[in-house]
């Protein structure tokens, strides 16, 4: 069987093609081959099918990093920094920044190099070995006051990737913009 590729990205998206355009742009734009997986929300049923659609998501990659539509990688070269210190270091988990437009820098400086906070960090802030990821993703549905899915699941998931490891590898380094922070909108919708 072929080894998979070093990274799969996986895309939520629901009504956004113009986002999602651009969102596909910066990962076509990498100068390391990558797995993008575009799982789309077909009925707009929200959170819980975005949440439901990457449990059933099946990565080839060694690592695997959630970039919803309205994010874009902001540099060309991010793959293969990520790829380097996962070589270097071996961690379960990379640490990297995004420029969020609703919370500014996340990580921010409260949790930077610590355990994730909610509004602090962003489920589209790490990149995780496969295995990790798929023992911790089940988080992502369960984390609500009735033990459903919540907008707050990338947060749970979060949790679940630092009570699992602590095979951590931070790098200082904005990867990451969010064009419009949308919760879950339409283009156009208000």
């Amino acid at each position: 069987m072929a080894e998979g590729p070093f990274l799969s990205i996986i895309t939520r998206t629901y009504k956004r093609p113009r986002m999602l355009a651009q969102c596909v742009a910066s990962v076509q734009a990498q100068t390391v081959p990558v797995e993008h997986i575009i799982a789309e929300d077909m009925q707009g049923l929200g959170v819980a099918e975005s949440h439901r659609l990457l449990l059933e998501a099946q990565p080839r990659g060694r690592y695997v990093m959630h970039l919803d539509d309205d994010n874009l990688i902001v540099y060309p070269w991010f793959v293969s920094d990520l790829e380097a210190a996962a070589n270097a270091y071996g961690p379960d988990v990379i640490v990297f920044r995004m420029n969020n437009c609703e919370f500014g820098i996340l990580p921010d400086r409260f949790v930077w190099q610590q355990k994730p906070l909610w509004r602090h960090i962003d489920g589209g802030c790490v990149a995780v070995k496969r295995d990790v990821w798929r023992a911790c993703i089940p988080a992502i549905i369960t984390g609500g006051p009735d033990g459903g899915p919540c907008y707050e699941g990338d947060f749970f998931y979060l949790k679940a990737l630092w009570a699992y490891t602590n095979r951590i590898h931070w790098t200082n380094k904005i990867a990451v913009l969010t064009q419009r922070v949308s919760k879950g909108k339409g283009e156009g919708e208000a």
